[in-house]
């Protein structure tokens, strides 16, 4: 077993400079990109994806339900998922079907009860927005989803202190342990998982089997949304230090910086190119950092920006929790040629 000391040097000299102030061009900015806003179709949005048509797709949690947007922002239709929606996760290597994390469980089709006293569910829609079924995860409050190169998908349980793998046609398959509530799960380009626990201020890594690789002690509190960069380092944004710690691929799992950014950030999502933009919940922004690490830009955006995902032209959407809107900023990012760069904070 390998353990990791984390980032706790570096946060005390952060501490004192938290008194946050931002570089670079902001949305007033006469180059900045235009940043357009619309309804999410339903209230408190969370999760949110692309698909390949470029339609966006959002969780919209206290609606109980997922909306379709087109890429111009206009609601296509929504559908009926289960109890306080959270994550969403499209298969986009694969079957094209969007995957949404149910934390108070439920759903349409939904068993009558789940194993060993869990309630966590996810709720799998067609790409048309079709009902597949609503599976258990065998776990308690679902969070957050990454697919394996087989298309079966992993999912966090908070509740449970578990990752649990389903197979693409809602399956079980097993159940990993974690740290205390995990939250964000990441994949590297090896297939590693990459887990942050939001209680116990860690990181879990995983291997593709399920068998653990590492711990990382130390990260701060509340560990939310994670990506993975080109270089296979993993950006980890600790909502309670204002910060995003960064730490070396596999196997050396060192911590190598920490970035400030704004208040409470949740959501990390890396674009082809390495740009990293972080989703600043209490400071209604997004900021970009560029693949050396250097903050080059501050997006305003809407009330309480929680995740995001990039579309095939550059745009970056952004999900806006507390407006019920999302944003869009235009052109600001590079897209992957898979599309799976949504965050999950």
């Amino acid at each position: 077993m390998k353990r990791h000391s984390g980032l706790a040097w570096l946060w005390f000299p952060l501490l004192a400079s938290l008194a946050w102030s931002c570089s670079g061009n902001n949305s007033s900015s006469p180059s900045a990109p235009a940043i357009l806003t619309f309804s999410s179709g339903g209230n408190y949005p969370e999760g949110i994806g692309i698909d390949k048509s470029d339609n966006v797709w959002i969780a919209n949690r206290y609606s109980r339900q997922v909306a379709e947007l087109s890429n111009a922002g206009a609601l296509i239709n929504t559908f009926a998922v289960g109890v306080e929606p959270h994550g969403l996760k499209i298969d986009r290597a694969n079957s094209q079907n969007i995957w949404v994390q149910n934390v108070a469980g439920g759903g349409p089709g939904a068993p009558a009860s789940c194993p060993n006293n869990t309630s966590g569910t996810v709720t799998a829609l067609a790409a048309d927005g079709s009902l597949i079924g609503t599976f258990c995860t065998g776990g308690t409050g679902p969070q957050h989803a990454q697919f394996d190169s087989s298309g079966n998908i992993w999912v966090t349980n908070q509740g449970s202190n578990t990752v649990s793998e389903l197979s693409g046609a809602g399956t079980f398959i097993n159940t990993f342990q974690t740290g205390t509530n995990p939250h964000a799960i990441a994949r590297d380009q090896s297939g590693n998982f990459w887990i942050g626990n939001y209680y116990s201020g860690t990181v879990t890594v995983l291997k593709p089997d399920g068998s653990f690789y590492a711990a990382i002690d130390n990260v701060g509190l509340q560990p939310t949304g994670n990506d993975i960069d080109p270089s296979g380092s993993l950006w980890q944004s600790v909502q309670s230090l204002n910060a995003v710690a960064v730490f070396a691929a596999p196997p050396s799992f060192a911590p190598i910086r920490s970035e400030s950014v704004g208040f409470a950030p949740r959501g990390v999502t890396i674009d082809n190119a390495g740009n990293v933009f972080v989703a600043n919940r209490q400071s209604n922004d997004v900021l970009e950092f560029n693949s050396s690490g250097t903050q080059v830009n501050q997006f305003q955006v809407g009330a309480c920006p929680e995740n995001m995902a990039i579309d095939s032209k550059g745009d970056l959407w952004v999900s806006n929790s507390c407006s019920s809107t999302v944003s869009v900023i235009k052109g600001v990012a590079v897209p992957s040629p898979n599309g799976d760069d949504d965050s999950n904070g």
